[in-house]
């Protein structure tokens, strides 16, 4: 994970916890209908997002996992005590090393809460592993990377879409193109994790097809990696269904009032498609 998301988790821990509180909960017509905040879920979320690592949230039986997914972090996870809910927030980390923590989570069994920041494989992986969650009103949610790109567009991407080469294509096949192999692997595992969670692998795909098309239509290329789709609660909903047992009105958009932090260092390309600026700035377009 790159050292940016890192540097969130202190700002992270108040500033959208305060922003969502401001924001009033009556529904626009046609928009989805959401639950109401608990001022206790509210207090445990508040004290957790202040509490960084992985940890019981002192004189409860409240489990706060508040930390990026790497084994270090997990297996403190699988250490703790059985608790009456898990509240999750996490800037992501190795969609491989995720499925593991997502094991974890399936053995323990308890209800979880997103709240906050749940990034990269926390949304790929973590989230449609998770059986009862509640979505809490803090909630950013976002998939890192266009994860689904094919090899053909992925080669031909920062180089005026040429076609690959025939020694190109040999050393894909061959799993000599390293940067290729990275970028399939991120995919069969998302496929694979899908299916053993019995959740449509459309999750992935259709967020990912929206940040293609994205990326398509704006003026400056990045690496495929370097794009963030946000989950909104229709996508969320269409695809986890009954495992959603709560849902508060979270960031739904680039433009959302909740999505102050990332406004102030992304770009958006679309309504829920994104690029870091630095990123942007690393792009020299």
């Amino acid at each position: 994970m790159r050292s940016w998301l890192f540097a969130l988790l202190g700002a992270l821990a108040i500033a959208p916890f305060a922003q969502a509180q401001a924001q009033p909960h009556a529904q626009a017509e046609g928009a989805p209908a959401f639950d109401r905040p608990d001022a206790k879920t509210d207090q445990l979320v508040e004290q957790c997002l202040a509490t960084e690592g992985v940890t019981m949230l002192e004189g409860t039986d409240v489990i706060c996992y508040n930390a990026a997914i790497f084994p270090e972090q997990f297996l403190k996870l699988n250490a703790l005590p059985e608790a009456s809910r898990i509240i999750i927030t996490s800037p992501g980390g190795n969609v491989a090393t995720a499925r593991g923590m997502s094991t974890i989570l399936d053995n323990r069994g308890e209800p979880a809460v997103i709240a906050g920041q749940c990034m990269s494989a926390c949304a790929m992986v973590i989230l449609p592993g998770l059986d009862e969650v509640h979505i809490h009103h803090t909630a950013h949610i976002a998939v890192h990377g266009i994860t689904m790109m094919d090899y053909r567009t992925w080669w031909g991407w920062l180089k005026d879409d040429a076609p690959p080469t025939p020694i190109a294509l040999m050393s894909a096949q061959l799993g000599y193109d390293f940067g290729y192999v990275m970028h399939r692997s991120g995919a069969d595992h998302m496929r694979d994790h899908l299916e053993g969670q019995h959740v449509d692998v459309a999750y992935i795909e259709r967020i990912s097809d929206q940040m293609l098309d994205a990326a398509l239509d704006f003026e400056c290329r990045v690496d495929p990696k370097d794009y963030w789709g946000m989950l909104d609660a229709d996508h969320v909903r269409a695809f986890l269904g009954d495992r959603i047992i709560r849902m508060e009105a979270f960031a739904q958009s680039w433009s959302d009032p909740n999505n102050q932090i990332y406004r102030d260092i992304t770009q958006p390309i679309s309504d829920h498609t994104y690029i870091f600026k630095d990123d942007l700035a690393d792009a020299d377009c």
